[in-house]
């Protein structure tokens, strides 16, 4: 995004970062724009700072890396934009819990490049369009919960691959209830998702 490549080239410390932390806040700052369309978040302290982004308000570093970004019910609107990913740059991004925002448009495949990720929650959102198959690089998912969203299409083979007794996700629940009509996701309950609501 252009408007976070501006942010990032104006900042007061940009000699003081390496290209690794460039990267990063790039992808941080480029998430923080694309969610913030006409209202701000609720609580976005350090956010659009010189800080240091393992201080932003959601984010947890361990050792410089981050490990989980963390912004549920927080007043996230708009889109995910595809420079995302590199807000998870270092590969150690374990929790990513959006759940509960206004978040639309569709999941970018991008998205699979968190692939250390443990957990992913985007519950009660507003993502359309089909489940992107990228999420199977997430070989470490033990949770994942994609319901309560406008996702449409078949659940990827690729992500119920993830549900087998070598893989590690235990939970995948998304919108395919048979009976309830709103309801655009087909999962099936006895190989793939464990929960449809």
């Amino acid at each position: 995004s252009y408007r976070a490549y501006l942010w990032l080239a104006n900042s007061g410390n940009l000699s003081e970062l390496d290209d690794f932390r460039k990267l990063r806040r790039f992808g941080l700052m480029s998430f923080y724009l694309a969610t913030t369309p006409v209202f701000s978040w609720k609580i976005d302290s350090g956010w659009k700072t010189n800080d240091d982004e393992c201080t932003w308000y959601g984010i947890t570093c361990d050792e410089n890396n981050v490990v989980e970004i963390s912004l549920p019910s927080n007043r996230l609107s708009g889109t995910i934009p595809s420079e995302f990913a590199l807000g998870g740059l270092g590969g150690k991004v374990a929790v990513l819990d959006l759940s509960e925002n206004s978040i639309g448009g569709s999941l970018p495949s991008e998205i699979g490049d968190f692939h250390n990720l443990n957990v992913l929650d985007l519950k009660f959102n507003a993502f359309t369009g089909d489940i992107p198959a990228e999420l199977k690089l997430m070989t470490k998912l033990i949770s994942l919960r994609l319901h309560s969203n406008k996702f449409e299409g078949a659940m990827p083979a690729e992500v119920c691959s993830l549900r087998d007794p070598a893989g590690a996700l235990v939970e995948l629940s998304a919108d395919c209830d048979p009976e309830d009509p709103f309801d655009k996701v087909t999962c099936d309950t006895q190989t793939c998702c464990t929960t449809c609501y």
